[in-house]
């Protein structure tokens, strides 16, 4: 029997999913700050939903579909959490502004390599129904403050708009800008001198000039610049006003950012750190997307945190510890024939909110020890024979190396003033 799991996927061990739980947690936390309200869609929707919405290459290469054998129905799993969202808004119709998070597992059937798994977790932000600036500002102070509450220090955000890039193109024609697009937006991995030279193999030198002039550029060097085009003013006032309302520095205008979902219509942006490769999160503003569900146009701006990015990176730094085995405070050891205390012990502990362990393989006081040890749990309640005998209990701090007969009358008061303050 093969034990492995499919490729691009993972097991999530103990240690990992408590780290995975810690950040959903704050990122969660975040969302609810902001006034945004969770929903979750299932993890399979039917074919035609996804269909016609992300483009030639996600659609034929990346999207999971399937066929049962008894069924005639074909379906897909979700590609991510905003198409989903979309036929949600259409279905049910929540009053607007309606402002939702998802997180939840995506797949792509893509080819996994660091940081690029075919079975990912996303946290999803969404605003649907303001089509104003504010709105974008608002997605992108979220991300901010996602980012820095988990302890990401070296991250940038940046940001453009395909509007503007739309009109600077204008003469290009579709076809020629979608391949322009495309060429751009491998900037990052390939280099300035290698982004001009596909450029020249289908435009005139004249216009690769213009582009690398423009990628070239960021923040108020490229507002200046783009600023010269006609066209682009109300654009580029949208960009001055998003920057401005999200109060940050870490927020910057780059020319060469160019999403590739097909879904984006105006404001887009991508969360980057220093020496890492790919993203960490991104979105964008996607107008019409409600349109093709609703039968009427509902503005919409939102963005994802790649959880399993962020997890990798935040291990390497050091950010994340990989280090917690258990969520359990405090494990009850019982010595000789007093099973019964003990467990009573334990189930009075969880009634004022303890997380305890109680071993329920009939263990000596040797393997007791031992398995706590091995969780890394910090207090030990020993309920002894004598002991009880005086009504007490042995409490033991692991870490400081101490131990102190407690009266059990005591014993919540003391492991509240313990628990409460585990530096201790």
């Amino acid at each position: 029997m093969d034990l492995s799991t499919p490729k691009g996927t993972k097991d999530f061990t103990v240690e990992l999913e408590i780290i995975r739980k810690k950040i959903v947690s704050e990122i969660e936390d975040i969302f609810q700050k902001y006034g945004y309200e969770p929903i979750t869609t299932p993890i399979v929707e039917y074919w035609d939903t996804l269909k016609g919405k992300y483009g030639e290459e996600a659609e034929n290469k990346l999207i999971w579909r399937f066929k049962l054998p008894f069924s005639e129905r074909e379906y897909a799993l979700k590609y991510d959490n905003t198409v989903p969202l979309a036929r949600y808004y259409a279905k049910y119709r929540p009053l607007l502004p309606f402002k939702r998070y998802t997180i939840d597992r995506v797949f792509r059937y893509d080819e996994p390599q660091k940081g690029r798994y075919r079975e990912f977790w996303q946290a999803d932000v969404d605003i649907l129904g303001s089509p104003y600036p504010e709105a974008d500002a608002e997605i992108l102070k979220v991300f901010n403050e996602v980012f820095e509450r988990l302890g990401f220090r070296d991250f940038r955000i940046l940001i453009n708009d395909r509007r503007i890039m739309d009109t600077i193109f204008s003469g290009f024609g579709i076809e020629y800008r979608s391949k322009v697009y495309r060429i751009i937006d491998k900037l990052d991995k390939v280099g300035l001198e290698n982004v001009k030279r596909e450029l020249l193999e289908f435009l005139d030198k004249d216009k690769v000039e213009r582009i690398i002039n423009l990628i070239s550029l960021e923040d108020k060097e490229a507002l200046e610049y783009i600023s010269r085009f006609k066209g682009v003013e109300e654009y580029v006032e949208d960009i001055k006003t998003i920057i401005d309302l999200s109060g940050s520095n870490k927020i910057i205008y780059k020319p060469s950012l160019v999403r590739g979902l097909d879904y984006y219509t105006g404001m887009v942006f991508e969360v980057v750190y220093n020496g890492y490769p790919g993203s960490l999160g991104g979105g964008g503003r996607y107008d019409d997307l409600i349109e093709v569900f609703a039968g009427s146009k509902v503005p919409a701006v939102g963005g994802s945190v790649g959880i399993n990015r962020v997890m990798d990176l935040g291990i390497d730094l050091g950010i994340f510890k990989v280090d917690k085995k258990t969520y359990t405070e405090i494990a009850v050891i019982y010595i000789g024939d007093t099973f019964r205390k003990a467990w009573n012990i334990a189930n009075d502990l969880r009634k004022e909110g303890f997380k305890v362990y109680i071993d329920l393989m009939r263990s000596k006081f040797k393997k007791q020890i031992e398995y706590a040890i091995s969780k890394d749990i910090r207090y030990l309640i020993i309920v002894g024979e004598e002991d009880l005998k005086e009504n007490m209990v042995t409490f033991q701090d692991r870490y400081l190396k101490k131990r102190e007969k407690v009266d059990l009358k005591d014993l919540i008061n003391l492991l509240n003033k313990k628990i409460s303050n585990r530096s201790g």
